[in-house]
């Protein structure tokens, strides 16, 4: 049987830093802090992702900006994140107890491209109250006839002619 040793959060870093010439992170004492921008459709805002990983234990994504996050009418809480005492809300990207992120996969081609994907699906459901991202729970609101959503459109205008 052949076993995979574990990517440091030193490799980890380098592994981001050249995926993502842009971003900037650093390492002290065995925790890797690592951030990047990144815009999940043209028309989409854009957002400062940070992802925290300490020796032998599962990364934690963050957004880091836009703060705090907007919620579809009538949510109460963010969909798919977890939420802390101190405020600050980390993104559920993947089931722990599901195998289904071990050390020896890549933060770059996993992690980042699930916020990626999360930040797409956030956008949506502010604007439908609808997940439309999978996973477990129920996300979704009742959006009412009356909401306003026009300002959700309103990077179409600001396209060049």
């Amino acid at each position: 049987m052949v076993t995979r040793k574990g990517l440091s959060p030193s490799q980890q870093l380098a592994i981001l830093k050249h995926e993502f010439p842009k971003s900037t992170g650093n390492v002290h004492l065995g925790k890797m802090v690592w951030r990047g921008n990144f815009q999940p459709s043209p028309l989409s805002d854009m957002y400062k992702l940070k992802i925290v990983l300490e020796q032998d234990k599962k990364p934690k994504a963050y957004i880091d900006y836009p703060k705090p996050l907007q919620l579809a009418e009538g949510a109460k809480t963010l969909p798919h994140t977890y939420r802390s005492s101190k405020g600050v809300q980390q993104l559920c990207l993947f089931l722990p107890s599901a195998g289904e992120w071990n050390s020896s996969m890549q933060i770059a081609t996993t992690i980042v491209h699930w916020a990626v994907q999360w930040m797409f699906y956030y956008e949506l459901w502010v604007v439908t109250g609808k997940w439309l991202g999978g996973g477990h729970g129920n996300w979704d609101t009742e959006i009412t006839e009356s909401a306003d959503t026009s300002s959700h459109y309103n990077k179409v205008d600001q396209l060049p002619n």
